[in-house]
């Protein structure tokens, strides 16, 4: 049980951070948000991990809703992964067919495109 113990204590060593870094007000770290000027579909995921890893849900959920979504999944992959990689059991993780993966390609297009109109109700999607 080596394996999910260490796994689990680089998960909670990377929440600890997300909660004592506030990364507000920071330099933008996205090339892409730097070079265009545009949103990306994980502009914001950073502020909404300390936002949530400090108990804002609602502004953790502003700044990036499709992220926000997908975080159970997301830590899920990665403490599977890691206890893996560390030599523990095996546990099964989502897997997506083709169908879903060009599925949830589009959704994240499409978040893509939406957030980046500046009207609203498309001013929502925008990490604010």
């Amino acid at each position: 049980m080596l394996g999910p113990a260490i796994a689990g204590a680089i998960g909670l060593g990377t929440c600890v951070a997300f909660g004592i870094v506030n990364p507000e007000g920071g330099p933008t770290i996205c090339p892409f948000r730097a070079a265009t000027g545009l949103y990306c579909p994980g502009c914001g995921a950073t502020r909404m991990m300390h936002q949530l890893m400090i108990g804002d849900v609602g502004r953790a959920f502003r700044l990036n809703p499709l992220a926000f979504l997908f975080v159970p999944l997301m830590a899920w992959w990665c403490f599977a992964g890691l206890t893996a990689m560390l030599g523990g059991p095996r546990w099964a993780t989502p897997t997506f067919t083709a169908r879903q993966t060009w599925l949830l390609a589009g959704v994240v297009l499409a978040f893509w495109i939406l957030r980046n109109i500046p009207t609203s109700p498309f001013t929502l999607l925008a990490p604010g």
